[in-house]
């Protein structure tokens, strides 16, 4: 395979990763764990660790479904007595987030203090180039000064220039927020791109126009970006009545995902605050929800079934570009793009991730096929 050289925007993306985001030294030791669509962005992360003198191994993985790779994982390994800085993992993939048990077990083994797990979906020259503009200090700043509003409120009216016109009832008393800023916390794992905000909506009414991109736990090669033929989605009592819009790849996906058991239901606000992205990207990209807008995720939910009884395999996040926040009806809206910063400490009882096990990876023929779908991971 022949590996594109990197720009000086990918270039600085590999550094923002290994700096601001690991905060490697040269006492760590990595493994850099990529699937097969992300080989040449393994080489990039490669190649940057070589030349700050650190030690890396690499290790391919099948995704999903690997009997071997725990296995190779270990063996890649050295053992904790042999160095005297942090296990750092990197695991690239673009479509799927795959093997958190091996992953796992090794953090449980060398301890939460001396193993870094940063896991990459979406890898690709646009992660480098675009995701990584902002740091974890930056993202966490910007989830903050939302997040000490929105926790606190019963009602958020959300607008967006392209005409989306929501309203949402909040319980935070009852509904976790997810807040995924890139920051290590010993014990969890680094999930990347970074820049999100999210819940669980006690109700939701009204439309939402997606013109920014769309964003699927489903396989697909088409061109999710909806600019030029945005969405319009139609929401009451919390699940899609019906939408219009889209070119026919688009629509076709979407009336996939809502014909599954619960793929018309309403499972996730969310709100993407990494400004650092400037635009959206064709590919079918968790990139893209990190933008600035808002998205509204069907089928699956993000809270835990004693509290969100339902479970959906499939998760289409349809995006807008841009919106404007309206909290209990304050006259005076909060822009997502222009978000004034106050300097509030992040709180504390927030989930840091938004993916907490296997991930992604569906096919269109598991979304027409009901038992191949119960089978899926």
């Amino acid at each position: 395979m022949t590996v594109v050289q990197p720009s000086r925007d990918l270039r600085d993306g590999v550094d923002a990763l290994l700096d601001r985001y690991a905060g490697l030294t040269e006492r760590d030791h990595c493994v850099v764990v990529f699937a097969p669509d992300s080989r040449e962005a393994a080489a990039w992360l490669v190649a940057g660790l070589k030349q700050r003198g650190i030690a890396a191994k690499a290790v391919g993985m099948r995704p999903l479904v690997d009997y071997g790779f725990a296995a190779r994982l270990e063996s890649a390994v050295p053992g904790p007595a042999s160095f005297t800085g942090r296990l750092v993992v990197f695991t690239l993939e673009r479509d799927t987030m795959s093997h958190f048990s091996p992953l796992q077990h090794l953090m449980q083994r060398f301890g939460s203090d001396r193993c870094m797990i940063v896991r990459i979906i979406s890898a690709s020259r646009e992660f480098f180039e675009q995701a990584l503009n902002l740091g974890p200090d930056e993202l966490s700043a910007r989830n903050a000064a939302l997040l000490t509003r929105l926790t606190k409120a019963r009602s958020v009216r959300v607008t967006s220039p392209g005409g989306t016109d929501l309203r949402i009832r909040l319980d935070a008393e009852r509904y976790d927020w997810i807040s995924n800023r890139g920051v290590w916390r010993p014990g969890g794992f680094t999930i990347l791109p970074a820049g999100e905000i999210a819940t669980y909506p006690a109700g939701i009414d009204g439309r939402l126009v997606a013109d920014g991109a769309l964003n699927c736990n489903v396989i697909t090669r088409i061109d999710t970006r909806l600019a030029d033929h945005p969405l319009t989605v139609d929401i009451a009592d919390g699940r899609a009545t019906g939408f219009t819009g889209g070119d026919d790849d688009v629509r076709e996906l979407v009336e996939l995902c809502f014909k599954q058991p619960h793929g018309m239901r309403v499972g996730e606000l969310g709100f993407g605050t990494n400004n650092g992205i400037d635009r959206f990207i064709p590919a079918n990209s968790h990139i893209n929800e990190r933008r600035i807008g808002v998205h509204i995720g069907f089928g699956q939910h993000n809270q835990d079934r004693a509290v969100v009884d339902y479970e959906e395999k499939v998760h289409l996040d349809l995006i807008t570009d841009g919106a404007e926040l309206h909290i209990d009806d304050d006259p005076e809206p909060v822009d997502l793009a222009d978000l004034p910063l106050t300097g509030d400490e992040h709180p504390r009882l927030v989930r840091d991730e938004d993916i907490t096990g296997d991930c992604c990876g569906f096919g269109y023929g598991e979304l027409t096929d009901p038992a191949a779908a119960s089978a899926i991971i």
